[in-house]
């Protein structure tokens, strides 16, 4: 474990740290703080990451939730030891693809308008395993466009009951070209995966359907989602066996990862 630790770190001090030329303190720390405040997800925590010295600049206190540290003076390699160890080698191929398409798909200045996910397994302080959600947002690039400060959002969904998946997402936050459920394995950014990727599911999927998904995101069973939308059971099963048809996925929790990863829920 310690090793996959090592390499993960050294593929970002090799990949970010070795090509930003001085330190620059992120700014906007307590506007960040309160902004996320105004949310609730659940169980999760976040952080700023200085890609310049992989230094931590603000932890938030729901750390403490998932592993036993002190939020005000941890280090990157701390949070990192929560990752299941059979899911290291996955979360370092998912990295390199982030590090490919910050630098080699967008324009360094749109990079702040993209949201970046996956997700992963970690073992809380207590020895319980969660699937995490992570979302990752650049904050600021430098003038030579290289990343400088990150957002890094870990969200426990295991609640939900998905199937995690090993795939990538890269959303666009204004517009711009998103890439769902990339294969970080795979020749990832090819013409063809380009055409694959414009068939969402948004696009395959009813308005109804869509609202039983986020339904069955919150673990709701048949019976109660029926009440929720005032409609009977058998409209709610017809609605998910349909969904399953249209998609060719096997199951929900399947089907709920795939929106997930489509930024749906």
């Amino acid at each position: 474990m310690k090793s996959g630790i090592t390499h993960l770190v050294d593929l970002w001090r090799e990949g970010y740290s070795n090509h930003i030329e001085k330190y620059q303190p992120y700014q906007a720390i307590e506007q960040l703080k309160h902004v996320a405040a105004l949310f609730s997800p659940g169980e999760f925590y976040y952080f700023i990451l200085n890609m310049y010295n992989l230094e931590l600049e603000y932890v938030h206190p729901g750390v403490s939730k998932f592993i036993d540290v002190n939020p005000g003076d941890t280090k990157i390699e701390e949070l990192l030891t929560t990752v299941v160890p059979d899911d290291m080698a996955s979360v370092q191929d998912k990295e390199l693809l982030l590090k490919e398409f910050m630098d080699n798909i967008v324009d360094p200045k749109q990079l702040p308008f993209y949201k970046m996910m996956y997700m992963y397994r970690m073992r809380d302080r207590n020895g319980k395993f969660r699937t995490m959600l992570l979302q990752v947002n650049v904050l600021s690039v430098s003038e030579n466009g290289k990343v400088e400060h990150i957002l890094s959002v870990h969200t426990d969904i295991s609640y939900m009951g998905v199937s995690k998946t090993d795939k990538v997402s890269f959303i666009s936050l204004n517009e711009g070209k998103s890439y769902y459920n990339i294969d970080p394995k795979a020749d990832p950014f090819r013409q063809e995966n380009d055409e694959e990727n414009c068939h969402c599911i948004s696009e395959l999927l009813t308005k109804r359907e869509l609202e039983v998904i986020q339904l069955s995101s919150r673990g709701l069973s048949v019976s109660k989602m029926a009440i929720e939308l005032n409609i009977s059971e058998y409209t709610v099963r017809t609605h998910r066996k349909n969904m399953l048809k249209k998609t060719e996925f096997s199951n929900i929790p399947e089907l709920v990862s795939h929106c997930i990863m489509e930024g749906l829920i």
